[in-house]
């Protein structure tokens, strides 16, 4: 094989490696095979993730103590 074409193959490898799929695989997995465990906060960008900090910010303001 020519020298040019071996390059052309690595770099060409090497920039494929570097690539990503959009998602993240650890999210994708069950938590029995170490991905996230079952009270994990939703990703931040995601209406979810609003809704859920508003929650959070609603229990914040609410009293704590009992009189």
């Amino acid at each position: 094989m020519k020298p040019s074409l071996i390059f052309l193959f690595a770099i060409a490898n090497l920039i494929a490696g570097c690539a990503t799929s959009g998602s993240n695989p650890v999210a994708d997995m069950p938590s029995w095979m170490g991905g996230l465990p079952a009270g994990a906060p939703p990703r931040p960008g995601t209406a979810a993730y609003d809704a859920w900090q508003a929650e959070r910010a609603k229990e914040a303001a609410r009293p704590k103590t009992k009189q």
